[in-house]
């Protein structure tokens, strides 16, 4: 009994594992300067808060971001040195790749920035009728890649923020509603004085859709010996009735200047 308890009595192996001292102790310094950099992250994004949000809370962000990266990136590479690691050959590889990295989405970043340099100096809302180059609508959304406008034809526009920053843009939304101006061709034989009044009446038939207390106003716009060009200037609430209200104005106008290209005939005969 005793040989057969001997057989099956279990082996037990210890295998001991040595971690250096110095070791343990550069990994708790490593902490300490992981815990460093967070509370120097933390007490310079409060501080860059402070600074710059009077100025703008969107440029306060941006740079409470930019800063407490670089604080991270400085505090680890710290504390891969305090290891014995050689970071040398680290920083080139971050550099390399940032470069790349860069350069692959140069058109995303400079979306991205100008969306900031957008939301910071406020140039337009969401609401807001805007002119960028040959685009015309109301902006109907802003996104870190475009600005999204809504056209009078209810045609949605994505332009990139980037082009938004290079181009002119002419906001339109004014208290006084947008001025639009409709040009027509008359006959140089007409009665000045009559277009003038056909016209005018025309723009009051249409008040509904004008600003309040505004008055429509006829201006020449050139001459030549065939045609007088003029044209009837309106101020309207609804800049996306635009074309609408042209349209109108044109169509009532070929029926007043047929009547007094008409009368002008009647008298010459």
């Amino acid at each position: 009994m005793k040989s057969l308890s001997l057989l099956v009595s279990p082996v037990v192996y210890q295998i001991g594992i040595q971690v250096p001292i110095e070791f343990l102790l550069n990994l708790a310094v490593v902490g300490l300067i992981l815990l460093a950099t967070w509370i120097i992250s933390r007490v310079l994004g409060s501080f860059l808060s402070k600074a710059l949000g009077k100025l703008s809370p969107a440029i306060a962000r941006q740079a409470r971001q930019i800063v407490s990266a670089l604080t991270w990136l400085i505090g680890i590479l710290i504390g891969l040195a305090q290891l014995g690691l050689e970071i040398t050959i680290l920083i080139v590889i971050v550099t390399l790749g940032g470069i790349i990295l860069v350069v692959a989405l140069r058109d995303a970043l400079s979306n991205v920035a100008s969306f900031e340099v957008i939301t910071s100096y406020r140039q337009f809302k969401i609401g807001d009728w805007i002119q960028v180059g040959k685009y015309f609508g109301r902006v109907v959304d802003i996104t870190w890649m475009d600005t999204v406008l809504m056209t009078p034809d209810n045609e949605r526009v994505y332009i990139p923020n980037s082009k938004i920053t290079q181009s002119i843009v002419t906001n339109r939304t004014t208290p006084g509603g947008t001025r639009i101006s409709v040009s027509l061709l008359v006959d140089k034989e007409s009665d000045l004085s009559a277009v003038e009044t056909a016209l005018v009446e025309i723009g009051e038939e249409l008040c509904e859709e004008l600003v309040a207390d505004s008055n429509p106003e006829v201006r020449v716009i050139s001459l030549n010996t065939q045609a007088i060009k003029v044209a009837l200037l309106l101020k309207i609430n609804n800049p996306a009735k635009g074309k609408l209200i042209a349209s109108e104005v044109r169509k009532k106008a070929k029926k007043r200047l047929d009547e007094i290209q008409t009368k002008i005939s009647s008298r010459d005969a």
